[in-house]
């Protein structure tokens, strides 16, 4: 094993657009050493004892890597000219075009191109439009003493007054992103270029114009030269040896690794022309990688010889010091110290890195991609009991891990481990607390003032981590088992960088972290089996299906009043992650599968949805701020007709009163007749209208033509701040009195008539008045009348009587490892129906955290995997292949033996397989006979 151990010159720093994002931060001191041309940075290389000689110390300077290059050659499809409309973005899992529309003429698709008819070299460019954006995520991130970009721009801004900005963004220890470097063109008619001064010695918080001008009609070259630990940078126009701006400040104090570059084109009128981009490139100094284990113990580095000292660790480390968070910040330089034993006995050897203060106080190591999918961290820590003394946080120290989120490099943490309390609600003076869609206490202790082992452990494959505290002693304990990476990412990517922090609160005091070793590794982890076990407590209904979709937010279902048997439901996603309404179809008794293929697609995070008798699908938007659309309307058959919006905007259209929230809608039942409502409308919930604070319900007659209406206000119960309860989670019809009812959060249940009035029912025991109440979704039985509600943090679904209120239990989800909350059921508001003829009752589980999300049909039909068959067998020279078809809801048991004559010879190799393929990696030498079995 090798030890790494990098040491340069030390120091430390979502910038800059506006004044309001202004931050007061006192600039870093220490030696700096501005580089001020490549033949000298060239020169300090070939020279590094001497230089080392000079400031005392032991440095080993490593070669440049390059983060990330492109000369655009490689990519087909370039538009030929300034007049070409071809859509010629740039391919690759580090690109995303994130504004692709031209301003005036707004053209979709040719605001950014890779071109060929201009080029700083070769023959390939990439052209930006007014108005235009694309996003590199550098693919491996990497920490050290000293970035440069370097990139050539033609520009031809004419008479406008926008035009470039380049925007360089990063995360780190204790902090989920925001700007690094910002940069641009003058916002005037000038050629002046300007940057983002974040850091208060001199002009904080502004932005400043360098001496250099861009180039009108030429190729130009430009240059940034930073140094992360001073929080410094130099900037070079045309002249790579001379800078035109010298140790200015970057753009922010706080972020530890830049991650990603942002690339605009400002424009904001067709006269703010264009410019290209060429011949781009990032590097690092001081950086290190994975091909060998990196282990640090902090004894290379000078202890601090007084409590005031900057004594930080350098080489590939990036530290972070602010006197708390946000603006008018200054730096805090002894936050963070490499201190000796006449501070604390480290754990080993004679030093230890100390943090203390509270946010932000952090150091972060980023290490590219690494050469296997995962990755295991280990570490010893020191922390005291912690002791809230200043509010209910007291999170004496965080462990932070780094990777992409669906390729995007500024997503945030995917891991945090924290000791102590992190509010008034999570965590007692020495838990551990650990976080998935929010903070959990683990249930595992620290031991206060003591030296104690942790490690990291990553399942990549499976979007998963764990950690043990003392792994290599007797007494190991699992303090995260296989939790999901925070997110709901479907494409997790290996992680690139931690950190450790003395986290949220203020006044912390000191703990102390030693021996980090950080190595890759394959570490698959087994499954965890179902997170819950639905169960009955009545006999309404007698056996279970499960429909999981990994990495889906399932939403509302609704089951087709057609036949009684086709799920159609939505997944409440962005555009980009799946949002869009599908289906499930049944294959056999008992047995469904999902069909992938969207019947609409492309929506913003659909929410209540219901189908008329004649297969028309209507739907809203509980998001729409900017008359997207609240409704919208597909009607049968689907694949001859688009998609249309019927409401766009209810209420007063004002531009300041957008917000509107339509959470769900329910058809009107056959005896629903009034004054304003009437049988087979469409009755619509609204959470916010005009805003967050008032709810209403109003109809919709299904046979309008008129499309996109904006100030709608047909309404069956007006905007009310108190009438309906809280935020309204969901809509049902309830035939037996001509009513619709509603749920709201607070667990208030309103049936409402055809002529607006409504009356209320209450429960008496599950929520009986002044009892706390989460509700999440509704469904109206239609065999017995009864109304059926969940609460998402009882995880517990009971019916009701709608004129007694009497009500009993009917299904709950208890975990099966109670010690692991984050993978409860996440009940979906809304998320429940029943088939029109009561033969199932469909529930939504919308968590991707703990597998899902998930459709869970409730039924009494016997339950019969459909035939299937073993599609392929591969063989290689170690391992054995299957791949076979989806068999439904079911689970599959592989059957191994090497005589087929002999039917009790087949032994399971694999059971309780939910994929549809499996690797036999120890097959027999010999010729094998494999079976796969189904089981419901």
């Amino acid at each position: 094993m090798r030890t790494i151990r990098h040491r340069l010159f030390g120091g430390s720093a979502r910038a800059g657009d506006n004044d309001q994002q202004n931050r007061n931060c006192q600039s870093a001191s220490g030696p700096s050493w501005p580089f001020a041309s490549g033949k000298l940075a060239s020169v300090l290389r070939s020279a590094g004892l001497a230089v080392a000689v000079i400031f005392g110390l032991n440095i080993a300077l490593a070669a440049p890597v390059t983060i990330y290059s492109n000369d655009f050659e490689t990519y087909s499809g370039a538009a030929t000219s300034l007049e070409d409309v071809a859509d010629a973005d740039p391919t690759g899992d580090e690109w995303m075009v994130t504004d692709d529309d031209t301003l005036n003429p707004n053209t979709p698709g040719m605001g950014v191109q890779v071109i060929n008819w201009k080029a700083h070299s070769g023959t390939q460019a990439l052209l930006f439009r007014s108005s235009s954006e694309a996003q590199i995520h550098f693919p491996g991130p990497r920490s050290g003493t000293r970035y440069q970009l370097d990139f050539w721009l033609w520009v031809e801004k004419g008479s406008g007054d926008r035009n470039f900005y380049f925007i360089m963004r990063g995360e780190g220890a204790d902090f989920n992103g925001d700007d690094y470097v910002a940069y641009r063109s003058d916002r005037g008619t000038s050629a002046k270029v300007f940057y983002y001064d974040g850091v208060a010695n001199n002009n904080a918080g502004m932005w400043v114009a360098t001496p250099g001008m861009h180039t009108e009609g030429g190729w130009q070259h430009h240059r940034w030269v930073i140094r992360p630990n001073d929080l410094k940078m130099d900037i070079y126009l045309d002249d790579m040896a001379t800078p035109v701006a010298v140790d200015v400040d970057l753009a922010r104090c706080e972020v530890a690794v830049p991650t990603m570059l942002i690339i605009r084109h400002e424009g904001n009128s067709g006269d703010d022309g264009f410019f290209v981009l060429d011949d781009i490139s990032f590097e690092v100094e001081g950086a290190i990688d994975l091909s060998t284990p990196f282990v640090e113990g902090f004894e290379n580095y000078p202890a601090r010889t007084s409590p005031d000292d900057d004594a930080d660790p350098l080489g590939p480390w990036i530290t972070i010091e602010t006197d708390g968070t946000g603006t008018g910040r200054a730096l805090a330089p002894n936050k963070m110290q490499v201190v000796d034993a006449s501070v604390v006995a480290p754990h080993s050897g004679n030093k230890c890195l100390k943090l203390e203060g509270g946010q932000r106080a952090g150091v972060s190591i980023a290490w590219g991609v690494p050469p296997q999918r995962d990755v295991q961290i280990t570490w010893w820590a020191r922390v005291p009991e912690s002791q809230p003394l200043y509010g209910a946080e007291a999170n004496y120290l965080r462990m932070s891990l780094y990777g992409a989120e669906n390729r995007n490099n500024l997503a945030g943490d995917n891991a945090l481990l924290g000791y102590g309390i992190r509010n008034a609600s999570v965590g007692r003076p020495t838990s551990l607390t650990y976080y998935t869609t929010g903070w959990v206490d683990s249930g595992v202790d620290f031991t206060p003032d003591a030296w104690e082992q942790y490690r990291l452990i990553t399942h990549t494959a499976q979007g998963l981590y764990t950690i043990i505290k003392n792994p290599d002693s007797a007494t190991a304990r699992v303090v995260v088992d296989r939790a999901p990476f925070i997110g709901t990412a479907a494409v997790w990517t290996p992680v690139f960088m931690a950190g450790w922090s003395s986290s949220n609160g203020t006044n912390h005091p000191p703990v102390y972290v030693d021996d980090i070793e950080i190595k890759s590794l394959v570490a698959d982890a087994p499954e965890l089996g179902p997170p819950y076990t639905p169960t009955l407590h009545s006999t309404r209904f007698t056996n279970i299906t499960q429909l999981e979709w990994s990495g889906r937010i399932v939403g509302r279902p609704f089951v087709d009043p057609r036949d009684n048997k086709t799920i159609i439901f939505a997944v409440d996603g962005g555009p980009g992650e799946g949002g869009g309404i599908y289906r499930a179809v049944q294959v056999s008794s008992g047995n469904w599968v999902i069909d992938t293929n969207a019947i609409v697609s492309g929506l913003d995070r659909p929410s209540g949805l219901a189908l008329t008798a004649d297969g028309t699908i209507w739907w809203t938007h509980d998001y729409n701020n900017d008359y997207t659309r609240s409704v919208g309307r597909l009607r049968w058959p689907w694949n001859e007709n688009t998609v249309e919006t019927i409401i766009a905007d209810v209420g007063d259209p004002a531009a300041a009163t957008l917000d509107d929230d339509a959470i769900d809608l329910c058809v009107a039942p056959a005896s629903f007749e009034g004054s304003i409502g009437h049988a087979g409308w469409i009755v619509v919930a609204d959470r916010g209208v005009d805003g967050n604070e008032r709810n209403a319900v109003y109809v919709i007659d299904p046979a309008t033509m008129e499309l996109n209406q904006v100030g709608y206000a047909q309404w069956l119960v007006e905007p009310t701040q108190t009438g309906l309860g809280g935020d309204l989670m969901a809509i049902d019809a309830l035939p037996q009195t001509g009513e619709v009812v509603v749920l709201s959060k607070d667990g208030f249940i309103v049936a409402i008539n055809a002529d607006g009035y409504y009356r209320y029912i209450n429960t008496t025991s599950l929520w009986p008045i002044g009892a706390t109440a989460d509700g999440a979704a509704l469904a109206v039985d239609p065999t017995t009348g009864r109304i059926w509600v969940a609460d998402d943090t009882l995880d517990q679904i009971w019916s009701i009587d709608p004129s007694s209120g009497e009500d009993q239990k009917e299904i709950s989800f208890p975990l099966t490892i109670p010690s692991r909350p984050d993978r409860q059921i996440d009940l979906h508001d809304p998320g429940m129906a029943f088939a029109r003829d009561g033969s199932m009752l469909v529930v939504s589980d919308a968590s991707v955290g703990n597998g899902g999300g998930r459709l869970i049909i409730f039924h009494n039909q016997a339950s019969t995997p459909p035939s299937f068959a073993v599609t392929s067998v591969e063989r290689g020279a170690t391992s054995v292949k299957i791949r076979w078809q989806a068999a439904g809801a079911a689970r599959y048991d592989v059957l191994r033996s090497t005589n087929l004559g002999n039917p009790t010879g087949f032994v399971a190799v694999a059971t309780d397989l939910t994929d549809t393929n499996y690797t036999d990696t120890n097959p027999p030498s010999e010729m094998a006979f494999y079976i796969v079995v189904a089981k419901p």
